[in-house]
C-alpha cells in the first residue's frame, strides 16, 4: 500500500492530538472518521463553526481513488442540491430591489406558462414563492436533461430552453395544495432571475451571492488552475465504487443548473449558511432572510429545508450537507463525494445530532 493511502487511512482513523477526549466534538468527528475507515465512502471533509469561529475542520481519506489524492479542507466538490438555497437567495436579492414579487404568477415574467394546466386540465397559475418551497406542482424531473448531465451537450443548453420545455408539461398537482420535491422548478426561477436581472443566471449569482460572501472557490465550473483540488464524484454500482463524474475544465458551461450545478468547499458553504444567522446579512434584507427561514410548505421555507426546531439545512445527492442552528449560531458542513443516499444519509443524521447535542445551550 502506498504512502498516500497509508496517510489517508491514518487521518481517517482520527488524530488523538487533534481531537482529545475532552473535545465535545470528538464523538461527532469519530462518526465521519469511522465511515471512511470502514469503506462507506472514499473520503470526506467536515467543518463546524460557531458564531463565525471555526471550531473544527477535518478531512479524511481520499478525494480521488486512482490518483490517491487526499481529501483536504480545500478540496472542491460537487454540491448538487445544496445549490438550491443559493438559487433562492439570488431570487430574493431581486425581491429586495423591487424587481420581483413572491406573490406574482410565473406567467407575469414567462408568458409561455399561461398555457400550463393542472391535473384537471385547467390553467393553474404558479406563484414565484411556490417555485422555492416545492409546492408549485411542477414535475420533479428536468425536461431535456440527460440521465448523465455532466457532458458538453447538456452544458451547451440554456435556461430559456428548459423553462420553455417545462411550460409544456402539465402540473402534477394544483399549486399550493401539496409539497413534492422538484428539480425542475429552480430552472423556472433561474430563468426569471435572468430576465429581471438582465444578465445570465450564473453571472448574477456570482455578483450578488458568491463575491459578497467571499465564496471564491464556488462556481458552476472548476477552472483549470484549481483542478488539482477537485474531487471525483463516485457512486455505488453492483456493490462497487465507480466514477460518476470528473469535471472537465474544457467544457463550456452555459447551462448553470439552478437545481444543482455548483461546485464548492465546506468553508464557502459555511460562509453562505452563516449569512442567514445574526441580525445583518451581507446579501439580503432582514425581511428576505426571515422569509427564506419561515415555513412555507411541509418542511420547507424558501430554498431551505426546515426539518428541525430552530435549524435550517439542505443536502446534495453527491453526499454534501449543511445545517445551521439559530439558537446556538452553529453551522455544520459535511462533504462526501459519493452518490449513495442509503449509506450517506444516516451518517449525516448521526453527525448532525452529535454536533447539536455537543454544542447545545
Amino acid at each position: 500500500m502506498s504512502a498516500p493511502v497509508l496517510l489517508a487511512l491514518a487521518v481517517a482513523c482520527g488524530n488523538p492530538e487533534a481531537d482529545p477526549p475532552h473535545n465535545p466534538l470528538a464523538p461527532a468527528m469519530e462518526i465521519i472518521a469511522k465511515a471512511v475507515a470502514d469503506g462507506d465512502a472514499p473520503g470526506a471533509s467536515v467543518l463546524v463553526m460557531r458564531r463565525g469561529e471555526t471550531l473544527v475542520e477535518r478531512s479524511y481519506g481520499l478525494s480521488q481513488l486512482d490518483g490517491e489524492r487526499l481529501f483536504e479542507a480545500e478540496t472542491i466538490g460537487w454540491i448538487a442540491s445544496l445549490s438550491k438555497p443559493v438559487s433562492a437567495a439570488a431570487a430574493m436579492t431581486l425581491v429586495d430591489q423591487g424587481l420581483l414579487s413572491l406573490d406574482d404568477p410565473v406567467e407575469d415574467y414567462l408568458p409561455e406558462f399561461v398555457g400550463q394546466v393542472g391535473p384537471d386540465g385547467r390553467h393553474a397559475p404558479v406563484l414565484v414563492r411556490q417555485l422555492m418551497s416545492h409546492s408549485s406542482g411542477i414535475q420533479s424531473s428536468v425536461p431535456l436533461r440527460p440521465r448523465f448531465f455532466f457532458e458538453p451537450g447538456w452544458y451547451s443548453r440554456s435556461l430559456e430552453e428548459v423553462a420553455a420545455a417545462i411550460a409544456e408539461t402539465p402540473l402534477t398537482f394544483a399549486p399550493g395544495q401539496k409539497t413534492e420535491y422538484s428539480n425542475a422548478a429552480p430552472y423556472v426561477l433561474g430563468r426569471i432571475v435572468e430576465i429581471q436581472a438582465r444578465q445570465p443566471f450564473g453571472d448574477y449569482v456570482r455578483e450578488r451571492i458568491l463575491e459578497p460572501l467571499r465564496m471564491h472557490d464556488t462556481g458552476y465550473s472548476i477552472p483549470a488552475s484549481k483542478m488539482e483540488r477537485a474531487a471525483t464524484v463516485y457512486r455505488k454500482q453492483d456493490g462497487e465504487t465507480v466514477v460518476f463524474c470528473r469535471f472537465d475544465p474544457s467544457w463550456d458551461v452555459k447551462m448553470t443548473m439552478p437545481d444543482g450545478g455548483l461546485f464548492s468547499t465546506p468553508r464557502d458553504i459555511a460562509r453562505f449558511a452563516q449569512a442567514f444567522l445574526g441580525s445583518e446579512s451581507p446579501i439580503l434584507s432582514s425581511a428576505s432572510t426571515e422569509a427564506m427561514l419561515t415555513r412555507k410548505s411541509d418542511g420547507y421555507g424558501l430554498g431551505w429545508i426546515l426539518d428541525q426546531p430552530n435549524q435550517f439545512s439542505h443536502w446534495g445527492s453527491s453526499g454534501t450537507m449543511v445545517w445551521a442552528d439559530r439558537s446556538t449560531d452553529v453551522v455544520g458542513v459535511v462533504f462526501f463525494q459519493l452518490q449513495d443516499y442509503d449509506v450517506i444519509d444516516p451518517i449525516h443524521k448521526r453527525f448532525r445530532q452529535a454536533v447539536t447535542a455537543a454544542l447545545a445551550p
